[in-house]
């Protein structure tokens, strides 16, 4: 039973084989006239024409049918001797006609290869299209109607793609597209009512152009598609069926949607997504505008994004609607003030924000609702919204929170200590976002608002050994100025509480040329006055900075060096090593490691008031100090103690008594302690000394064992003395002047000096060997004292001591010219 089946299946496929080798035959021995037909035929339906140099049959390639190559295939339209493109090259073109439907005279493509050419079609700026080339010529009426062209497409089956172009440019629309397949494959399969093509392969972009000012999509790009696309002609939809395009880099985007041709209005929707794309690849497949939009932002991470665009077909005036959803992995991001680092962000973007109106570049907006990461090491979270594409403004909400944990990895470990506290930033910022600040105008484009809170701070900043703590308040801020209305701290000895503005704070930490100022009134109820050795310590060397070292650092760093400050004191009680002073009221302005006095007055020396203005700086080797004053009703033995005695041994605090009221200049060069140099001291003191005593002075006590050995020299009481001092280094210029006393009357001029130059004139009249006791009363400037025999002395240093000498005749020191010109340079310093 087997035997004969088989026996008949061999029977029937031999008679097949005979009949379709007899068709096979058949085409081939009328090959010419079934190419001569199809050639007419196609022509037919042209208004151009076809030409091809050659073509073979080729029995049984590529399966049952008729087979055949044509070679050198040149297809133009009517104007082609005008423009000289062609509408169609190609090197060869592999056709496969469906033989079953050969005998019924339907001509049917059943496979196509085309090699080694190109597809061109273009619009020209008058309109003309060489499409033309499909549409019938009805005008010419000796013919009849020629057939639909979409009914050669319906003719046309599977098409292969190897090194072909295709390209497309309406000059009217400015529209341009094209492509080169290296090799692709249009598979399609139809039914009564759709037809469904699968196109995969090999595909370089060269553009796709929808308006020329944005520049081009997928520009030079290699891909490799999976198209599957669906046409139901019931329908009337082309569907996209999920497909993907693959970038030269491997990041795979999918792609879905429908186009709806059934009404008049034609519309569309397309999805397209991307997993874990990265930026850097993905802006060379978007045009040049959204490139530099997208890059001017510096952000390069991998993102997961959906796209889905909406719109009409046929109404270029009205723009697609556009929805994005993106989901960013973590990435960085650089600031003028350091990196922002871990970031995340989500959120979404469309082009009609406001639903009642339409799809727009000024109706654009981004929102991502939770943007969080670190700065440096601080952790962070803030919204952001962007609107209006074309000319954005962001709007952007957010919060640092920070401790001593991770506030000191901000700044250089090597010069900022932070020990204790915490801080949060609350800000708001609204403007334009690429373009916030201008370097060029110095100017912003924008307003930025916040707050900080500042809850029990401690830190040290080590190049100058300063220590804070308790630092805590509120301040606000806006792109201009800095408000602290009560920041309070403490800096080792002194509570101190501080209000004021500190402006261009924003400008300068974003590059501004502009120097930092502080306003303040600083209030400090009991004040140790511990900073003046701080502010003029040694400079040192300059810090190398390190290759990893911080942006905010080295911002804060030269904003602690720049930073101008005009301060208004107000405390209660000063000191300072053995000055003590009540009632401090003044104004100063710190700037540049240097301190300028407005007025600084207070209550000092008993009963005594004291106002002064001056400078001191530290720009050169040591501090230097030039200072102007007015001290009345001043106890002058306070006066010595508190300033250590001048820097002098021989007249100290413990020799004087006595009211001072004095005008002062005075300047000199400092150590590093905050201590006088002897020997760059100048200055012109003008004394007011009543009531006054000098105890156990040394001089005097010399004094005494050559003359009026029984007077009270331990304990001398002087009238009034109303004087001019010029300093000039460790000398003191003593002007001629009587001192009237309860032990003798003196006339004294000369030189008192702090160092061993010192040489003083006396003039003792004899008038003084009247009998004086406690019952003399003192008698100034009596005309009949000056009169008469004196006894001269001279006070004179030697090997670090004064002796008293007598002196039988009166020293005229001729001055030289170097102390001519030290004198003429006091008197400068008095005017």
């Amino acid at each position: 039973m087997s035997q004969k089946v088989l026996k008949v299946i061999g029977i029937v496929a031999l008679v097949c084989a005979l009949l379709f080798g007899a068709i096979e035959l058949w085409v081939y021995k009328n090959r010419d006239e079934l190419f001569l037909r199809a050639k007419e035929l196609i022509n037919e339906n042209l208004n151009g024409n076809l030409e091809i140099a050659d073509f073979k049959f080729r029995p049984f390639y590529g399966g049952l049918g008729l087979n055949f190559t044509l070679y050198d295939i040149k297809l133009t339209d009517t104007l082609y001797n005008v423009h000289h493109k062609p509408f169609l090259e190609a090197g060869r073109i592999h056709v496969a006609l469906d033989l079953r439907r050969i005998m019924s005279g339907d001509i049917q493509v059943k496979n196509l290869v085309m090699e080694d050419g190109a597809i061109s079609m273009f619009v020209q700026r008058n309109g003309y299209s060489n499409a033309s080339i499909f549409k019938s010529e009805e005008q010419k009426k000796n013919k009849p109607q020629k057939k639909d062209p979409d009914e050669i497409l319906k003719k046309l089956g599977n098409i292969r793609f190897l090194n072909f172009a295709v390209a497309y440019a309406d000059s009217v629309k400015e529209k341009y597209y094209g492509a080169v397949f290296h090799d692709a494959t249009n598979i399609i399969e139809r039914t009564d009512s759709s037809t469904n093509a699968s196109f995969t392969g090999s595909v370089l972009f060269k553009g796709l152009t929808f308006r020329v000012e944005k520049g081009g999509f997928l520009m030079n790009q290699e891909t490799t598609l999976a198209l599957a696309l669906g046409y139901n002609e019931d329908e009337k939809k082309l569907k996209i069926y999920p497909s993907t395009l693959e970038s030269a880099t491997h990041d795979k985007i999918g792609i879905h949607g429908f186009f709806d041709f059934s009404d008049t209005i034609k519309v569309f929707h397309l999805n397209f997504n991307a997993k874990g794309i990265a930026v850097k690849n993905a802006l060379p497949l978007l045009n040049q505008r959204l490139q530099k939009q997208i890059d001017s932002i510096g952000i390069q991470t991998n993102v997961d994004t959906d796209v889905k665009i909406a719109g009409i077909l046929g109404r270029p005036g009205l723009k697609p609607q556009v929805d994005v959803h993106f989901e960013t992995d973590t990435f960085r991001y650089n600031l003028p003030v350091g990196v922002l680092r871990k970031m995340k962000a989500s959120g979404t973007f469309t082009n009609r924000a406001d639903t009642t109106k339409l799809a727009d570049v000024f109706n654009s907006r981004l929102i991502a609702p939770k943007i969080t990461g670190f700065f440096e090491t601080i952790p962070f979270a803030f919204k952001l919204v962007v609107n209006n594409f074309r000319n954005p403004r962001a709007n952007i909400d957010g919060r640092i929170e920070a401790d001593s944990t991770n506030m000191g990895a901000l700044l250089d470990p090597g010069r900022y200590r932070f020990k204790n506290g915490s801080a949060r930033i609350d800000f708001h910022f609204s403007g334009n976002l690429r373009k916030f600040y201008n370097p060029a105008k110095d100017n912003f484009d924008g307003k930025v608002s916040g707050r900080v809170s500042l809850k029990n701070i401690a830190m040290d900043y080590l190049p100058q050994k300063v220590r804070v703590s308790k630092i805590n308040g509120d301040l606000t801020f806006n792109e201009k100025v800095m408000v602290m209305p009560n920041l309070r701290f403490h800096d080792g000895q002194n509570m101190l509480y501080v209000r004021g503005t500190l402006l261009d704070l924003i400008p300068y930490l974003f590059g501004s040329p502009k120097p930092l100022r502080a306003n303040v009134d600083i209030n400090i109820p009991e004040w140790q006055l511990n900073w003046l050795e701080t502010l003029l310590a040694a400079r040192g060397t300059t810090r190398q900075k390190a290759k990893n070292s911080l942006k905010l650092s080295e911002l804060l760093d030269n904003a602690i060096d720049k930073m101008e400050i005009t301060a208004k004191l107000d405390a209660k009680k000063v000191r300072y090593r053995h000055f003590t002073g009540r009632d401090v009221k003044g104004q100063l302005t710190i700037s540049n490691n240097a301190v300028s006095i407005e007025y600084f007055q207070l209550k000092a020396f008993g009963a005594g008031h004291v106002r002064i203005s001056g400078e001191m700086d530290n720009d050169g080797k040591l501090p230097h100090m030039a200072v102007r004053g007015k001290i009345t009703n001043a106890d002058v033995h306070s006066v010595f103690y508190s300033f250590d005695d001048f820097g002098q041994k021989t007249l100290t605090h413990q020799n004087l008594k006595g009211i001072l009221n004095t005008d002062f200049n005075f300047e000199s060069t400092l150590n590093n302690n905050v201590k006088l140099v002897p020997s760059s001291m100048k200055g012109l003191l003008r004394i007011d000394l009543t009531n006054a005593y000098i105890i156990n002075f040394e001089p005097f006590m010399k004094m005494k064992k050559l003359i009026f050995k029984r007077r009270n020299f331990e304990r001398v009481k002087f009238a009034p003395i109303r004087n001019d001092f010029r300093l000039s280094g460790q000398e003191v210029e003593i002007a001629p002047m009587e001192i009237e006393s309860n032990v003798l009357t003196l006339y004294i001029d000369g030189i008192y000096s702090f160092g061993n130059k010192t040489d003083i004139n006396i003039q003792i009249p004899l008038s003084n060997l009247k009998k004086r006791d406690s019952t003399y009363v003192l008698d100034p400037n009596n005309p009949e004292k000056r009169e008469g025999s004196k006894i001269f002395l001279r006070a004179v240093d030697e090997n670090g001591e004064v002796n008293i000498k007598l002196a039988f005749r009166r020293k005229k020191k001729d001055k030289s010219k170097d102390e001519e010109s030290e004198a003429k340079k006091l008197e400068d310093i008095e005017r």
